[in-house]
C-alpha cells in the first residue's frame, strides 16, 4: 500500500468512528455510506476504500456508544446504594483505584475507598457507597463510587492482579513517600500524586513523564534490546524480545490509549529493522493510531490520545530535518524533538486545556536523559524486590537520586518567568501556536537548509514584531486611574476580580469546581496572568459552596494574597477544605467575615455588611450566611450579594442604601432580590453569574421580572461571557459582548 493510503486510512475511519460516537448517525446510515461508496466510486478504488473503512468505522461507533450505554458507569443508579466489588487496583490506606461491580453490568469504574482501607488487587468487597455520576458528549460514561464501608468477601486475583498488587507493595517499601510519583510513572496510578508536585510538573512541560506514554513504553523496548543484544541475543531475537516487553507491559496496565500506540509503534518498528524495511514515520504512526482506535474507540475523542499522536508527530517531523541540518548528533536531536513536540501539541493545549509550556522545549534536554535513568531503575529495582530486597533497594537509591533530579527540574522549569503561559481554553487562545506551528513548518521546509530556515525565520519574527507594536498601540487596556471591575464567565458560579486604581487587585469568589472542572485553573488564573497579576491584595469568598470556593484552591497555590476573607461557616466538602488547605500550606492571613469589618485600598472602600452570628437565623442556611459586601469608589458603589436570599435581605434593609451596581445574589433565582430589596438599592445595571447551561432554571423569570420592574438593566454572563464595569467615581461604564452602556453615578 502506498504511504499516502496508509496515513488516509487511519484518518477516515477516525472520522468516521467520531462520527458514530458523537451520535450523528445511526447502523442504517453507516450501511447507506458504504452502498454509495461502492456505487459512486466503482472505476476509483482508493476513494471507494476510503469512504468504505469511514463507513465501518461510523458502525464501530455506533457500536461502541451501544456497549457503553450498558456499562456499569452509565446504569448504576445514582445516590446510596449496597453492592459488591471486585477491586481492579491495589489500595493501601484509602485513595483511588478502579474497581468491577458485580451488579450486572460490565465495565470498572473509579472507586475512593475511605482513609485506613486495604484492598489487594482481585479482592471481592461489600460495599455500602455512593455513585456520583459524570456524564459528557464526547467521552464514555464515567463517575466516581464514594465506598463509605468496605468489608472484604474473597479473592480470586488473576495473574496480572497478583502482579499489580506485587508491584505496588514494592513500591511502598522501596520509596516511601516518594511512592507516588514512581506510581504514575511506572503503574499509570496518578491518584495519591501530590497536586503541587503535579503542577510543578505540568508547569515545566514535564508532565509527559508523570503520565505512561510512549516515552515510557519507548524506553522499556529499547533497554530490553540493548540489554538482549548485550547477553548474545541476535538482532531479530532482541528486536522480537523489546516488542514483546512493550505489549506485556500496556497489557499489564490494561491499555491506556498513548502506551497501547507506542507499543503498536515499537511492534511495527521492530518488524521494519528485523526485515530491513525503510521506516515511513508518518505512515507507521497513522497505523499505531488505527490499532488504538480498534482497542479503544472512544480514544478518538480523548485529548491523551491526540496529544501522544501529536507529540510523537512534532517530535519526529523535526528530528527528520535537524538529522539533515545539523546531523544526527544527541544534542540536536533531542533539542528539535522537543520543539516539534511543544509546537505540535500547543493548539491543543491552549484550546482545552489553557495551558503551555515553552520552558519544556529547554528542561527536557536534561530531563530526558535523567528520565531515561530513572524509569529503568525503578523498573529493575522492583524487579529485584521480588528475589533480593538488598538488590532491590540499591537499583531504588540510584533510581531515587534520579527521581530527585526530575523533581529538581521540575521545581526550576515551574520558578521561571513566562516559562508557563495560562489562558481561558478557546479556539482563539489555540489561533497564534497553531500560526506558529505552521510558520515553523514553513520555515524548516522539507529540503531547506539551515541558511533558508535562518532568512525565512527572521521573515516572520520580523512581521510577529511589528504585528505585536501594532497591536499595542491600537488595543485598549484598563485605564491607568479609576476602578474596574471584571465579572468572569465561569460558568455555574462566581467570580470577580476589582483592580485598584492604585493596581491592587482584589479576587471576590473563584468560581466552581465540578469534577475535573475547575474555574480557578481554566478560567481566574488564565485572566490574573494576562494582566500579570503577580500578587491579590485580598480574596474574599462569599461562603463555602463549591461554586463560590471551587477555584479558590487553584488560584491561591499559584497566586498568594496578603488577606483572604470569608465567614469561617464550617462546611463538609472537599472544595471548601482544598480551599482551607491551600491557605494554611502558604500562609496566606485568614480573617472570618463579620458583619461592620471595613478596609480601603486606594481610595476604595470595601465593607462587610453581612453575616451577623447575633442573627437568629445564623448558621441554619450556608447560603443565607453569605458575606455581603459594599464597594464603594467617590460617588459609585457596588454590591456583591453571594448567595444571600430574601431572608437575609430582610436583615438587611434599611443598613445598605442605593447603589449604582448589583452583583444579584444566587445568580439570579426566584428567592432574591426581593421587591423590597430592590426598592432600597435601586441599582442602574445588575450582573447575573450563571452558567449557560445549568439544572436549576437560573436566573428565575420571577427575579428577572422584579430587576425589570425597578428599571434595572440586566447584564448575564452566559450572554455576554466576562463583563468588565469601569468608573471614574462619577460615571460606570458596563461592557459585554453587546457592546457598552455608560450610566451616570449618583
Amino acid at each position: 500500500m502506498r504511504p499516502r493510503a496508509g496515513v488516509l486510512l487511519p484518518l477516515f475511519y477516525g472520522a468516521g468512528l467520531a462520527t458514530g460516537l458523537l451520535r450523528f448517525g445511526d447502523p442504517s446510515g453507516a450501511v447507506l455510506m458504504l452502498l454509495a461508496a461502492a456505487l459512486v466510486c466503482l472505476r476509483r478504488p482508493l476513494p471507494a476504500l476510503l469512504a468504505s473503512v469511514a463507513g465501518v468505522g461510523a458502525l464501530s461507533g455506533t457500536i461502541a456508544l451501544a456497549a457503553d450505554a450498558r456499562g456499569c458507569a452509565a446504569v448504576l443508579p445514582e445516590g446510596s446504594l449496597s453492592l459488591e466489588l471486585v477491586a481492579l487496583d491495589p489500595v493501601f490506606d484509602g485513595g483511588l483505584g478502579r474497581a468491577r461491580p458485580n451488579a450486572g453490568c460490565r465495565g470498572a469504574v473509579v472507586t475512593r475507598w475511605p482513609g485506613g482501607t486495604t484492598v489487594e488487587a482481585g479482592t471481592r468487597v461489600h460495599v455500602t457507597a455512593r455513585w456520583i455520576p459524570r456524564r459528557s458528549e464526547t467521552a464514555p460514561a464515567s463517575g466516581t463510587l464514594v465506598v463509605g464501608s468496605a468489608k472484604p468477601a474473597g479473592a480470586a486475583p488473576t495473574v496480572a492482579e497478583r502482579i499489580r498488587t506485587a508491584t505496588a507493595r514494592s513500591i511502598r517499601r522501596l520509596y516511601g513517600t516518594r511512592a507516588p510519583v514512581v506510581g504514575a510513572l511506572v503503574l499509570n496510578a496518578r491518584g495519591e500524586l501530590d497536586t503541587e508536585l503535579r503542577d510543578r510538573f505540568v508547569q515545566s512541560g514535564l508532565v509527559h513523564i508523570l503520565s505512561i506514554s510512549g516515552f515510557h513504553v519507548g524506553l522499556i523496548a529499547a533497554w530490553v534490546v540493548l540489554i538482549a543484544r548485550a547477553l548474545g541475543a541476535g538482532r531479530r531475537v532482541a528486536l522480537g524480545a523489546g516488542a514483546g516487553a512493550a505489549i506485556s507491559y500496556v497489557a499489564l496496565l490494561d491499555w491506556p490509549a498513548p502506551a497501547t500506540r507506542a507499543a503498536a509503534l515499537a511492534t511495527l518498528l521492530a518488524v521494519c529493522l528485523a526485515r530491513q524495511r525503510r521506516v515511513q514515520p508518518d505512515a507507521m504512526l497513522a497505523f499505531s493510531c488505527l490499532v488504538v482506535m480498534l482497542v479503544d474507540p472512544w480514544s478518538v475523542l480523548a485529548l491523551g490520545a491526540w496529544l501522544s499522536a501529536g507529540a510523537l508527530w512534532g517530535a519526529t517531523r523535526f528530528t527528520r530535518w535537524s538529522d539533515r541540518a545539523f546531523g544526527e548528533g544527541h544534542l540536536p536531536r533531542t533539542l528539535f524533538s522537543s520543539i516539534g513536540a511543544t509546537l505540535a501539541t500547543a493548539p491543543l493545549t491552549a484550546a482545552l486545556l489553557g495551558t503551555v509550556a515553552p520552558i519544556g522545549i529547554a528542561i527536557n534536554l536534561a530531563a530526558i536523559p535523567v528520565a531515561a535513568v530513572a524509569v529503568p531503575g525503578v523498573l529493575a529495582s522492583l524487579a529485584a524486590d521480588q528475589v533480593s530486597h538488598g538488590l532491590a533497594s540499591a537499583f531504588a537509591g540510584g533510581a531515587g537520586l534520579a527521581l530527585h533530579g526530575l523533581e529538581l527540574l521540575a521545581r526550576l522549569g515551574s520558578s521561571i518567568p513566562g516559562g508557563h503561559l495560562l489562558n481561558e481554553p478557546s479556539a482563539a487562545a489555540a489561533l497564534p501556536w497553531a500560526l506558529g506551528l505552521l510558520v515553523t513548518l514553513w520555515a524548516i521546509g522539507r529540503r531547506n537548509t539551515r541558511t533558508e530556515a535562518a532568512r525565512r525565520a527572521g521573515w516572520a519574527l520580523a512581521i510577529v514584531s511589528w504585528s505585536g507594536v501594532v497591536a499595542t498601540r491600537w488595543s485598549a487596556t484598563d485605564a491607568a486611574t479609576g476602578l474596574t471591575l471584571h465579572f468572569l464567565d465561569v460558568g455555574q458560579g462566581d467570580a470577580a476580580v476589582l483592580r485598584t486604581p492604585g493596581g491592587h487587585w482584589v479576587l471576590i469568589d473563584a468560581g466552581p469546581i465540578i469534577g475535573r472542572e475547575d474555574a480557578g485553573r481554566r478560567v481566574v488564573l488564565p485572566f490574573l496572568a494576562r494582566h500579570g497579576v503577580t500578587r491579590l491584595s485580598a480574596v474574599v469568598i462569599s461562603h463555602a459552596h463549591a461554586d463560590h470556593v471551587g477555584g479558590a484552591a487553584a488560584v491561591l497555590t499559584r497566586v498568594p494574597a496578603d488577606a483572604v476573607l470569608e465567614p469561617g461557616r464550617l462546611y463538609a466538602d472537599p472544595a471548601y477544605y482544598g480551599f482551607l488547605d491551600a491557605v494554611a500550606a502558604h500562609g496566606d492571613p485568614w480573617h472570618v467575615a463579620r458583619a461592620g469589618q471595613r478596609f480601603a485600598l486606594d481610595g476604595v472602600t470595601f465593607t462587610v455588611l453581612h453575616p451577623d452570628t447575633t442573627w437568629a437565623e445564623w448558621g441554619t442556611d450556608l447560603n443565607e450566611d453569605s458575606a455581603v459586601l459594599r464597594v464603594e469608589y467617590g460617588a459609585f458603589s457596588a454590591l456583591f450579594a453571594g448567595d444571600a436570599g430574601i431572608p437575609a435581605e430582610h436583615l438587611l434593609a434599611g443598613h445598605v442604601g442605593a447603589v449604582d451596581l448589583l452583583k444579584v445574589g444566587h445568580h439570579g433565582s426566584r428567592g432574591a432580590s426581593g421587591d423590597a430589596w430592590l426598592d432600597e438599592l435601586a441599582p442602574r445595571a445588575a450582573i447575573v453569574s450563571v452558567g449557560r447551561r445549568n439544572r436549576y432554571g437560573h436566573p428565575a423569570p420571577e427575579a428577572l421580572e422584579r430587576l425589570a420592574r425597578h428599571h434595572a438593566d440586566v447584564w448575564r454572563t452566559d450572554r455576554e461571557g466576562t463583563i468588565t464595569v469601569t468608573t471614574d467615581g462619577r460615571r460606570m461604564t458596563v461592557r459585554g459582548s453587546r457592546g457598552s452602556v455608560t450610566y451616570p453615578v449618583e
